[in-house]
């Protein structure tokens, strides 16, 4: 699904463009993959770990332009990538039809500005426009500033996935599952 561009204003007075990623921009992507990576220890994995190549990134991207109900939105300030998140199916069957999966990440320089909370009520009115019963994401239960973002959209806690997070120095920290009923 490709998301119509939209302009917001940011807490900072700061313009921010909100739209889906074009095929041309798998490279800016990718170097904003690594860059947020390397920002915190809260997302899937680390810089090292981004070894999707420019062809990978590209037919990502396609795949999300093309997706019926997933979206990828990207946030700009300016020419600069500073947040993405994506909504996903968990998958067609009937069974689990009604389910989507969220993801969002914003470079440390752009947070909070607002940027989480708009690209959240936007996903919310795709996955209520697209059907989506459920909305789930997974959390590490140190991130206590995306653990009140959700919670303040209406995302509960319903598990915990005990040492769902390894960390390379050994240490390990639990994973939240949260989800948001839609209405």
């Amino acid at each position: 699904m490709i998301f119509e561009e939209k302009t917001i204003t940011l807490k900072n007075g700061e313009t921010c463009v909100l739209r889906s990623p074009e095929i041309g921009e798998a490279e800016v992507l990718l170097d904003y993959l690594k860059k947020a990576t390397a920002e915190t220890d809260y997302l899937l994995f680390y810089p090292d770990e981004v070894t999707m190549t420019i062809e990978d990134e590209i037919n990502y991207i396609k795949n999300m332009r093309e997706a019926q109900r997933g979206v990828m939105i990207c946030a700009f300030i300016g020419n600069k990538l500073v947040g993405n998140t994506r909504l996903a199916s968990i998958g067609e069957k009937y069974k689990i039809s009604h389910r989507a999966t969220f993801g969002i990440a914003i470079l440390k320089e752009a947070w909070n500005l607002g940027i989480g909370s708009t690209l959240i009520t936007e996903i919310l009115k795709i996955a209520k426009d697209k059907g989506f019963e459920l909305v789930e994401l997974e959390v590490a239960s140190p991130n206590h500033k995306a653990i009140e973002l959700y919670k303040k959209f209406g995302f509960e806690i319903y598990g915990t996935r005990e040492n769902g997070f390894k960390f390379k120095d050994g240490t390990y920290c639990d994973e939240y599952l949260m989800l948001k009923r839609i209405e």
